[in-house]
């Protein structure tokens, strides 16, 4: 397979696909504008010839409840986390057709299901993302295969900074 990385930090992009090694390549772009995922999408269907999966992965969280958090920051959230999904298949699914089929997985997070606490916008991408994947899913099953993984907590970087500033941790 050729994987292809996508990222807002070009340089970012770069060094995943360094490390995916194989050929992969990077490619710069936004996953909350519409424009930038439909010309990275037939960016990989010019230069692959095809587009076989899509793996949506780009997804961030805020501090806040419903009451700290800004309609701004709401926004952007959505944007990102919902929208850059809704984008992604949107773009993809009439290459996959076209093709003849294809695969898409999404990420997605327990949270959806179970909520945290201080992450109000991130649970609420998250559930909604679960029903954009099920729509999909039913909507396209004759052509293409969608679905979402829901992990728990993986140690990063950004849950780590998420962690070290609870009272208790």
């Amino acid at each position: 397979a050729t994987v292809i990385v996508a990222d807002r930090s070009e340089n970012a992009a770069k060094a995943v696909a360094e490390q995916a090694g194989g050929g992969a390549f990077a490619l710069t772009g936004d996953v909350s504008k519409s424009a930038d995922v439909s010309r990275m999408i037939e960016e990989v269907v010019a230069r692959c010839g095809r587009l076989d999966v899509l793996v949506n992965n780009a997804g961030y969280g805020i501090p806040g409840d419903v009451t700290q958090t800004s309609e701004d920051d709401w926004n952007a959230l959505m944007a990102v986390n919902v929208n850059g999904v809704f984008f992604g298949c949107k773009y993809a699914i009439p290459h996959m057709r076209k093709q003849g089929g294809g695969a898409i997985v999404n990420t997605a997070s327990i949270v959806a299901n179970v909520g945290i606490r201080d992450r109000a916008a991130y649970c609420a991408s998250k559930a909604g993302l679960h029903g954009l994947t099920r729509a999909v899913a039913v909507d396209h099953s004759t052509e293409v295969r969608c679905n979402a993984v829901a992990p728990g907590w993986i140690d990063t970087d950004l849950n780590e900074a998420f962690v070290d500033a609870m009272p208790d941790p």
